[in-house]
């Protein structure tokens, strides 16, 4: 009788175990592109930065401060002949965190193409995001890039629906400067600014 109550016991275990699984469902597919280790191109430079975002809103006509917005972060890029691969994670820390921008804990993938260098040398990006797509340009040195792109997954009673990020590389002092702007374009092209952040890195070279 216990032998045969035993076996009832690890039959129900395994009948539990599965419709659990089953009620998993499919996970999130990851932010990163689904090449493997073997398949990928070599990289030729890698890069790892850490710093803080300092996040203002616009309000009656000059930027306030948020502090409960800001964020920590660490980004890994990866760059290979012609394209670039950032990942960041960034973690919004402060007690009184409401939620508005998104879960505390976010990563986002960011792979920007280069072209081929125009008149004036400088070079045209084709970007896509987990944030959205759209373009930019970079100086021959990829020194100061400027990207934009439309804002997806956003509602249209949202108060912005683009992005434009500033980056400057400050190679020699290991430094990255970033502006993030989250504003608002009319039809005619009239642009209303919503949250600006200001990032600060310390950056490395690893490879």
């Amino acid at each position: 009788m216990k032998k045969r109550k035993s076996m009832w016991t690890v039959i129900v275990l395994i009948f539990g175990t599965a419709l659990l699984a089953g009620c998993a469902g499919t996970p999130d597919p990851s932010v990163l592109t689904g090449s493997t280790p073997a398949s990928s191109p070599e990289i030729e430079q890698q890069l790892v930065w850490v710093g803080r975002g300092t996040a203002y809103i616009f309000l009656e006509d000059e930027w306030v401060r948020t502090p409960i917005s800001d964020y920590e972060f660490l980004v890994r890029q990866n760059r290979f002949a012609g394209y670039w691969e950032s990942l960041k994670v960034q973690n919004r820390t402060h007690p009184e965190y409401d939620g508005s921008a998104g879960p505390a804990d976010q990563q986002h993938f960011f792979r920007v193409e280069y072209g081929s260098p125009d008149t004036d040398g400088d070079l045209p990006i084709t970007l896509r995001s987990t944030y959205g797509d759209g373009s930019g340009t970079s100086d021959a040195e990829y020194r100061r890039t400027v990207l934009e792109f439309e804002a997806a997954s956003v509602s249209r009673f949202a108060p912005y629906n683009r992005y434009r990020i500033t980056q400057h590389y400050r190679y020699e002092d290991g430094l990255l400067e970033e502006t993030v702007l989250l504003f608002d374009r009319d039809a005619d092209g009239t642009e209303k600014p919503f949250v600006r952040i200001d990032e600060k890195a310390r950056m490395y070279t690893l490879k």
